[in-house]
């Protein structure tokens, strides 16, 4: 697949690119100033995506945590992100109450409201900037989002084991295209398409996956838990009842991505700009039996994306399943 590049050669953020090479960018440089005082508190501030916690800020930690055993990681973020970075293992997490996205946090107000105290030393990132930080960087340390087994009974809470059947999560909405230039989702005309196309003739339960049913669906084999789920339900969805995911670029995809579990799971996923998500990351998943596909629509659309592809997608994912001996349940043996 040939990419297009996109606008001019900026000459202020290359310029930028080569200073941080040469003496380290802010993160870095926060680092060494952390070291040289003995200060072991980092305290970051985050409001905005969802998969960027996993894509940019959790390879930040691990690099704190690489250099500093006995660094303690403090957040404060809001509410629907929470979950989030409970994956990412941060050690303090403050959720500021009543906090819209994008809004600035004020890290000395966030820690009065929730009643703790910064350590003067503390190194503070109000405002953190992976995409920046990252720059050249992403493959040195890829994310690893941590998962309790005792999380998997969540599943239990909102459907019953599913044996013998071809399980399709299917993430008909990214909940997240407005903050974007660019269509994210595919229309849900494919997907009522696409669905269809599976009926229970061929063996397959889909489960919807999304922040509320807006579109309808109508097929008999489809359980809809659109806006019954928070971020760790869904994934213990994943974890015990899904053999495929089916995803547009979003903050789920990633956090499935990059679940540091074993279990097999196939992933295909829908793109416009292949320069984005886990496609930018460019590192693999830490399930060693996860096996991603990514299909692009034409012309860097992908509402341009035909629905034979993605029928094709989960025929041969199909086809693998059924060729286990005796339809073996993927997820039998689940902790």
């Amino acid at each position: 697949m040939k990419l297009r590049s996109r606008g001019r050669f900026n000459v202020k953020r290359w310029t930028r690119i080569l200073a941080d090479r040469l003496r380290g960018n802010d993160f870095e440089r926060a680092l060494r100033a952390a070291r040289s005082t003995g200060s072991h508190h980092y305290v970051f501030c985050w409001n905005r995506g969802l998969g960027d916690v996993a894509l940019g800020l959790a390879p930040l930690f691990a690099r704190i945590r690489a250099q500093d055993a006995d660094g303690r990681i403090t957040v404060f973020t809001r509410a629907e992100l929470a979950e989030m970075f409970m994956l990412a293992g941060v050690d303090d997490l403050h959720v500021v109450a009543g906090l819209q996205r994008g809004a600035p946090i004020d890290p000395n107000a966030a820690a009065a409201q929730a009643g703790v105290a910064l350590s003067p030393s503390a190194t503070v990132f109000t405002d953190p900037d992976p995409t920046q930080w990252l720059v050249g960087r992403r493959q040195a340390i890829c994310p690893s989002l941590r998962w309790d087994p005792a999380w998997n009974a969540r599943a239990d809470r909102l459907l019953p084991a599913i044996a013998g059947e071809f399980v399709v999560g299917a993430h008909v909405s990214s909940e997240t295209a407005q903050y974007y230039g660019y269509a994210k989702d595919w229309p849900a005309a494919a997907w009522q398409d696409l669905i269809a196309r599976f009926p229970a003739t061929r063996n397959v339960r889909w489960l919807l996956f999304g922040n509320a049913p807006t579109a309808a669906f109508e097929q008999s084999n489809l359980d809809d838990l659109r806006g019954r789920t928070t971020l760790l339900d869904l994934l213990a969805v994943i974890r015990t009842r899904c053999r495929l995911l089916v995803a547009p670029d979003s903050g789920i995809l990633t956090a499935a991505f990059y679940l540091a579990e074993d279990f097999p799971l196939d992933v295909v996923s829908l793109w416009s700009d292949p320069r984005q998500g886990v496609l930018k990351q460019g590192c693999p998943s830490p399930n060693p039996r996860l096996r991603h596909e990514a299909l692009q629509g034409r012309n860097e659309d992908v509402r341009n994306l035909p629905v034979d592809d993605v029928e094709r997608a989960i025929a041969d994912a199909l086809g693998r399943w059924s060729r286990l001996p005796d339809h073996a349940d993927a997820h039998a043996t689940a902790p």
